[in-house]
């Protein structure tokens, strides 16, 4: 007997890993691909963020083995449920990341997250005013780094984007999608005045990220 049509929702909803723009409910409901919006780049978290999972699972581990050997023992038995509960936390916390997903298409940047409860954030491309990259130590040995984004109105859950993998890479196409969206509207502006655009880069251009970070 197939599931009810709620029940199959939720649960597709509760098990996809990351937004495929072939399928994802949330995504295709802010997408408009019959006006040329596209998809440019899927970045969901970087791996380092789930460390707190094996960590405390190999702590829990290691708190079953010494209540192995003193199995009468009270201490190790809180010890050990104490263990247990702290890895409950940091699967649930581990899937809430897992769920925490950051989208570019050439129009906007779209933040989806939540587990049970969705969230999604939308800021169009053209109102981001300033974009900061960090990299911390660690981010350049893993290779990872945080945004924090400026723009014309602080959008609740889009200012600050951390653990982002390849960074470089993902705030290179940030980049250029707002350089795209500036020129489209500055030929927008100068048909709209019958007059010629002045020079600079063309719409298939590339820029660079900032090296040394």
């Amino acid at each position: 007997m197939a599931p009810p049509p709620v029940t199959s929702r939720f649960w597709r909803r509760l098990r996809e890993p990351f937004p495929d723009p072939e399928n994802h409910v949330a995504l295709n409901q802010r997408l408009n691909p019959r006006s040329g919006e596209r998809v440019l780049q899927i970045v969901p978290k970087h791996v380092a963020v789930y460390w707190t999972l094996p960590a405390a699972a190999l702590a829990s581990f290691g708190c079953l083995v010494v209540l192995l050997f003193h199995w009468n023992s009270g201490p190790a038995q809180a010890l050990w449920l104490a263990s247990l509960a702290v890895t409950a936390a940091a699967a649930v916390r581990a899937f809430v990341e897992w769920r925490d997903v950051f989208v570019v298409t050439n129009w906007r940047v779209v933040r989806l997250s939540g587990g049970l409860t969705a969230r999604g954030a939308t800021m169009p491309i053209n109102r981001i005013l300033d974009m900061t990259m960090t990299r911390t130590m660690w981010g350049r040995a893993l290779g990872y780094g945080h945004f924090v984004f400026e723009s014309a109105a602080q959008e609740q859950g889009l200012r600050e984007i951390k653990f982002v993998p390849d960074i470089l890479a993902v705030d290179r196409e940030i980049n250029n999608a707002v350089n795209r969206e500036n020129r489209r509207r500055e030929r927008m502006m100068a048909a709209r005045h019958d007059r010629p655009l002045a020079g600079g880069p063309d719409e298939g251009e590339r820029t660079e990220p900032i090296r040394g970070l």
